[in-house]
């Protein structure tokens, strides 16, 4: 039995031509608990495997018939270059050639042909615990940069929003918009954690004009304006992908379905959907809060607005997700820095 039962739910994909070894390691992974198994007889069937599903461990036998089975580990690496994925090559030559080989494509570890049991399970059980905490460690640290770039939003929000809460709310929306889309759980957290951002440049705009009470003048608004292209700025150049779709929202959520926005006059699908999406989010949480030129609207005159933006202002798709009634249910909660 393994030790630690939390393995049993990783998906463990076994490569290898023998029926009766395939058959042997898919007998020994089930009676250890494993669920989650899928194997492939050829390279190409474990190429496309590979393409479809992100495995936590490979079983990788290493004299394939079909093609090398390098191609197997490159394509590991390739298609999931941020995870740490353990190969394991399976063996009946021990040579020192196979195994430099098999290192120089990335193989994490060896088993040689015939298996022990104890020694199968108990490579399987380092390497899926190695990989847990890596995953668990890259976690902590993502949700230490995204509570970063959350405080630096909020700190952008005090600036005319006394209770900073209106990045809380629109992150919410957006995501619970971009789930009636059907967009996978992975961009919905992104989401949620991007959209916070949208007005991140207005560090950049003069209190007098962020806090005036009456209409902006001309100029006024094209100092207004700049925060789009401001928040862009402050964003730009980073790798990771929260980053970048804040990036992308800060810069578009001003733009226009029918191409009458700021700053580049974008239209359509030019403009990213997160930019779309937030574009609605944003202006159902203005209009129904005070700001300092004027009232909140009640709920049912900003839903309107907004629908007669429809095809106009705003995506129709979107403005279709955001009328669903269940979009609505994650105003009823409390807000939250985090959102957790």
């Amino acid at each position: 039995m393994l030790k630690h039962a939390q393995h049993t739910h990783a998906l463990i994909c076994v490569v290898d031509d023998d029926p009766s070894t395939l058959e042997f390691l898919r007998v020994l992974l089930s009676e250890a608990g494993f669920r989650r198994v899928i194997t492939a007889t050829t390279v190409q069937h474990a190429l496309h495997q590979l393409q479809v599903v992100c495995p936590d461990l490979v079983l990788l036998d290493w004299h394939l018939s079909d093609a090398s089975s390098a191609e197997v580990i490159r394509q590991v690496r390739r298609n999931y270059p941020d995870e740490i994925i353990p190969v394991i090559v399976l063996t009946a030559d021990p040579s020192p050639s196979v195994k430099h080989q098999a290192l120089l494509a990335g193989a994490s570890d060896f088993l040689n042909k015939p298996f022990d049991i104890t020694e199968v399970l108990l490579r399987l059980q380092n390497h899926l615990e190695i990989r847990r905490l890596h995953q668990t460690r890259a976690r902590e640290l993502e949700l230490a940069r995204l509570e970063t770039l959350e405080r630096l939003a909020r700190a952008a929000e005090y600036r005319d929003d006394a209770t900073g809460q209106h990045i809380i709310r629109v992150g919410r929306l957006s995501e619970q918009i971009g789930r009636v889309l059907g967009l996978d759980e992975e961009r919905l957290f992104q989401l949620r954690h991007a959209a916070p951002l949208h007005d991140v440049g207005k560090i950049g705009i003069p209190d007098a004009i962020l806090r005036k009470p009456g209409a902006l003048n001309r100029e006024e608004w094209q100092l207004m304006r700049q925060h789009a292209e401001i928040g862009a700025r402050i964003l730009e150049g980073c790798s990771n992908p929260v980053v970048e779709m804040a990036r992308q929202i800060a810069l578009t959520h001003h733009e226009r379905w029918d191409g009458r926005g700021y700053p580049r006059g974008l239209q359509r699908e030019q403009i990213p959907l997160w930019g779309r999406i937030v574009a609605v989010a944003d202006a159902y949480d203005a209009m129904t809060n005070d700001r300092p030129y004027r009232p909140a609207l009640h709920p049912d005159q900003a839903i309107e607005i907004i629908r007669a933006e429809r095809e106009r202002q705003f995506d129709p798709a979107v403005v279709d997700a955001f009328l669903e009634p269940k979009t609505f249910t994650c105003l009823l909660e409390e807000p939250t820095l985090s959102g957790t």
